[in-house]
């Protein structure tokens, strides 16, 4: 029989054979009168010898068996599916999006802990800390501060303007169930809200996107706010989080006045085993791509993630700023490090992975990958408008306020990461108002909240780049009458 290396494989050399070799070896090398009994000197060295070459046939068998995906196993396996572009998954926490109801500029250090509300409830800890503020938020308590007939109450809610005029009979809470019922009008099923003397309390009936709120209104105020924070199971697994449970706070924190998931967690997993692993390479590793698509997919499958595109450069000279052989993700939303793990796992091996936040990645053996991608970058807009009357139609109550809110209405369906604001199609949701006949339109664009020069308005569309988005707000939209 053949042994070693065949068209079969690798066969393994069985000792007795071995013995058996090693014997008529001997014999030939030192006479075949010597006695090779197992019981004689010669014997017994012989024997001794078989075993040692028998170990290296083995440890040889071993070495070519992790050659096969059928045979190997742990680290070994890994290797040899590394070659196909496929990676063992690995375990993972489950993790959480909770509001953490409290004071605006409360500070909730990283590692903060939650439990959850059942008998021996698993602990949660904060991956990052948390300033609570009005910029990222799953919901809020909004308070009439005073009553005003014929004030008009208002506040931004991402970028939508929520107005409320009060009347001569309305008091605080009235004028909170105005507010009330706006947001159930224009956000139908969105928001779960409860009103009473204390405020009008809104949050996200699902809550797993935050938004953000601001007011320019000194009539009222937000005593409580509930940010938007990820919270992560201290131990890795498939640890099952129901809505409304995680709300045990471990510890207290001056400011911090309540917790809870209004979503339930994205359950963790255990390590994949060999088996699992064996199983299902086939098809991962036919759905194995790094190309541009692939990678735009799996990161915007992470948590909080609202926007993800690939822009690469395969040349070997700069375009569009970014290097030779690289790609640049831009993303919006979405926790940074798991955001930089994804493209790392994703991603081309020997490609550069570009852009204006750099994250470092530690892999399974511990060595450090920095890996970049993009925020957008915000260039702010600047609109002037003046207005002429349509005699023939009846304007609104309060016409500046009503251009502003149609023209912030329009910009949620068109305006995106690297899309150019084109200054004629704001004629459109202005138009859109009763009783305008004439409208002027310029506008203008900063890299901040500096207010533009006046010389610096113009007719011109403004360019945004890959990795630009065009920002509006109804404080930056001026709007004046033409009076003739």
């Amino acid at each position: 029989m053949e042994y070693g290396l065949t068209d079969k494989g690798f066969i393994v050399k069985p000792y007795e054979i071995i013995v058996q070799e090693e014997r008529e070896a001997f014999q030939l090398a030192f006479g075949y009168d010597i006695d090779i009994s197992d019981e004689s000197i010669e014997g017994a060295y012989i024997k001794n010898q078989a075993l040692k070459i028998t170990l290296l046939w083995e440890i040889l068998g071993k070495i070519y068996a992790i050659t096969d995906v059928d045979d190997a196993y742990g680290i070994y396996l890994d290797r040899l599916v590394n070659l196909v572009n496929v990676q063992r998954y690995m375990s993972a926490a489950t993790t959480v999006s909770v509001c953490l109801w409290g004071e605006e500029g409360t500070v909730i250090p990283k590692g903060h802990l939650l439990r959850l509300n059942q008998i021996n409830g698993q602990s949660f800890k904060l991956k990052n800390v948390t300033t609570i503020g009005k910029a990222s938020l799953l919901g809020f308590v909004l308070k009439v501060k005073d009553v005003i007939e014929s004030h008009a109450y208002s506040f931004q809610l991402g970028q939508d303007t929520i107005t409320y005029m009060a009347d001569n009979q309305d008091d605080q809470v009235s004028i909170q169930a105005g507010f009330l019922s706006v947001l159930q009008d224009q956000f139908p099923d969105k928001y779960t809200m409860t009103n009473d003397k204390d405020g009008l309390k809104v949050y996200l009936t699902l809550g797993n996107e935050a938004f953000n709120i601001a007011t320019d209104d000194t009539y009222l105020s937000f005593p409580l706010l509930g940010q938007y924070a990820l919270y992560e199971c201290t131990k890795r697994g498939v640890i099952i989080v129901p809505i409304g449970m995680l709300t045990n706070i471990v510890n207290s924190i001056s400011g911090l006045k309540s917790a809870i998931n209004y979503a339930s967690g994205i359950l963790g997993r255990e390590i994949e085993s060999d088996a699992e692993l064996r199983s299902n390479l086939e098809e991962r590793q036919k759905q194995t791509r790094s190309n541009e698509i692939a990678i735009r997919n799996e990161v915007l499958n992470l948590p909080g993630v609202t926007y993800a595109r690939v822009y690469s450069n395969r040349e070997d000279v700069v375009v569009n700023n970014r290097p030779p052989s690289s790609y640049e993700t831009i993303v919006i939303g979405g926790d940074e490090q798991e955001i930089a793990k994804k493209i790392f796992e994703v991603g081309p091996a020997g490609i550069q992975a570009y852009g204006n936040i750099v994250i470092t990645v530690v892999d399974d053996e511990g060595f450090n990958w920095n890996i970049g991608f993009s925020r957008p970058l915000e260039k702010y807009i600047w609109i002037k408008i003046k207005w002429g009357r349509n005699l023939e139609e009846d304007l609104p109550l309060d016409i500046a306020q009503s251009i502003k809110d149609s023209i912030m209405a329009w910009t949620v369906k068109h305006i995106s990461v690297g899309v150019d604001f084109i200054r004629q199609k704001l004629f459109r949701p202005v138009y859109d108002i009763n009783g305008i006949g004439f409208v002027d339109i310029k506008i203008a664009s900063t890299e901040n909240l500096t207010p533009p020069d006046e010389n610096v308005y113009g007719e011109e569309n403004i360019n945004i780049s890959e990795v630009e988005i065009a920002l509006l707000d109804s404080s930056r939209i001026s709007v004046a009458e033409l009076l003739t």
